[in-house]
């Protein structure tokens, strides 16, 4: 029977590994609407060879959907939007980094919630990446080479931390 994984770890391996595909991350947020947070579990799932089925996956997608759709999101459009504040530069600044840091907190909260509702997994490696963007009615095949880019850079990770 698989440990559950702290929130911790989580926390940190996402830390490491989303400078490196941030820009693969945010243009997969846009379209197919993936939330990252669920993304970096699926990547660190499958570098633990862990998985859950598709009918948990869309579960756990759907509860965190929620969340997301009441706090993160908002929040992010505001502060994406907060350079149309009438303010100083200065001012721009402190309001624009005061919504970064508590949309760094929410994303936090998401990891955590994640592993709040992730259940049993069972220790298999599975194509949890395919499996998530198919639900999301993306193209695999289109994303494909995208994917690998991701699998390296946390086979990259892996190897840096070994």
């Amino acid at each position: 029977m698989p440990e559950r994984i702290s929130a911790e770890a989580l926390w940190q391996f996402s830390l490491q590994l989303y400078p490196q595909v941030k820009n693969l991350c945010l243009q997969w947020q846009n379209e197919p609407g993936v939330n990252v947070n669920l993304l970096l579990l699926l990547c660190y799932l499958e570098q633990q060879q862990l998985s859950l089925s598709a009918s948990e996956l869309q579960q756990l997608a759907a509860k965190l959907d929620n969340f997301s759709a009441q706090f993160t999101r908002p929040l992010r459009t505001l502060r994406q939007n907060s350079a149309a504040a009438p303010l100083l530069p200065a001012q721009q600044q402190t309001l624009k980094q005061a919504l970064l840091q508590a949309e760094l907190e929410l994303e936090k909260l998401e990891q955590q919630l994640l592993l709040q509702h992730c259940p049993t997994l069972t220790a298999d490696a599975a194509p949890l990446l395919e499996l998530y963007l198919a639900q999301l009615n993306a193209d695999t095949d289109a994303v494909a080479a995208q994917i690998l880019d991701l699998r390296q850079a946390c086979k990259r990770l892996n190897q840096h931390n070994s």
